[in-house]
């Protein structure tokens, strides 16, 4: 796969196989993104890698906050990189969009006790997608070049991950209770968690794995100077 058809390629997987991913390809796929491009070579990533009960057991922390989090407002989180609140005017009908292409495979037509299968949904996500390894990306340095960085690395790993058949889903939500992880990986305080990973075999048959991913037109995005 080249680099071009791996970009086109990439989507967020939801649906994952229970096979468990071998540590030797976690540790060829995380050695070979350390390539990634970083401001000043500085490098600025760690990653903490879950499998197994260690997993389990941070999945379950993240559940247990399901249950109060409504799915939409940040007010009882605490992330260590501050949210800005709502998608401005121009990217909430993108968000509007994908919501109209996920919804109707989460909660078809008719779909009973809508309540209880949003919070379902919620704990399907809090647990990774029931992925069968997760990778939590930190850094020690919460500058806006280091972050950019960071986003760098992690298309990389997502990237990467393609040569081994592997799927990937980058997440934002679990992080937003670094604390959870921070109990059960020895996370130090002055290191923020930045973002996390769900990893595994993707189930091809998924339809969440399949729906359309629409892109804005390149004339809406770019304009050229000097050219």
């Amino acid at each position: 796969m080249d680099v071009i058809e791996a970009i086109r390629t990439r989507r967020s997987i939801r649906v994952f196989k229970p096979d468990p991913v071998p540590r030797k390809v976690l540790h060829e796929l995380l050695d070979v993104s350390l390539w990634a491009p970083s401001g000043g070579n500085v490098q600025p990533w760690y990653f903490h890698v879950l499998t197994g009960k260690l997993l389990d057991k941070v999945t379950a922390g993240l559940v247990e906050k399901a249950k109060t989090w409504d799915g939409k407002d940040y007010v009882d989180t605490k992330p260590d990189l501050p949210r800005t609140g709502p998608y401005s005017k121009l990217l909430m009908p993108r968000r509007q969009s994908l919501k109209a292409l996920q919804d109707p495979i989460y909660y078809p037509p008719g779909t009973k006790n809508l309540e209880a299968k949003q919070l379902e949904h919620r704990e399907h996500m809090l647990r990774f997608f029931d992925a069968p390894a997760a990778i939590v990306v930190c850094t020690d340095d919460r500058g806006p070049t280091s972050i950019v960085s960071i986003g760098a690395v992690t298309q990389t790993i997502c990237l990467a991950a393609l040569t081994y058949g592997l799927g990937t889903c980058i997440m934002g939500v679990p992080v937003l209770w670094p604390e959870i992880f921070r109990e059960s990986l020895d996370i130090p305080k002055d290191r923020a968690v930045v973002t996390s990973i769900a990893i595994g075999y993707p189930d091809p048959e998924a339809p969440i794995n399949r729906f359309p991913r629409p892109r804005e037109p390149l004339d809406k995005l770019v304009e050229w100077h000097g050219l």
